[in-house]
């Protein structure tokens, strides 16, 4: 039995750090500014200027350093 795969494109927006070993999910959207740490899963959206972090990932924290 064979099974269908399907696809989703990951949107990744200007201005945002993504940490190495990160695991994106499928049909996820990064916003401007925001911040994936290091060995991150991401299975939702991450709003904008937001710190995101551990598995899942969570937010953590709001970036307000911002020019």
């Amino acid at each position: 039995m064979f099974k269908a795969i399907v696809t989703k494109p990951v949107t990744i927006e200007d201005d945002l750090w993504i940490g190495a070993n990160c695991v994106i999910l499928p049909g996820i959207t990064l916003h401007k500014g925001s911040v994936v740490g290091a060995g991150a899963v991401v299975t939702k959206d991450v709003p904008e200027n937001a710190i995101a972090v551990g598995v899942p990932a969570k937010i953590l924290k709001y970036r307000t350093d911002i020019t």
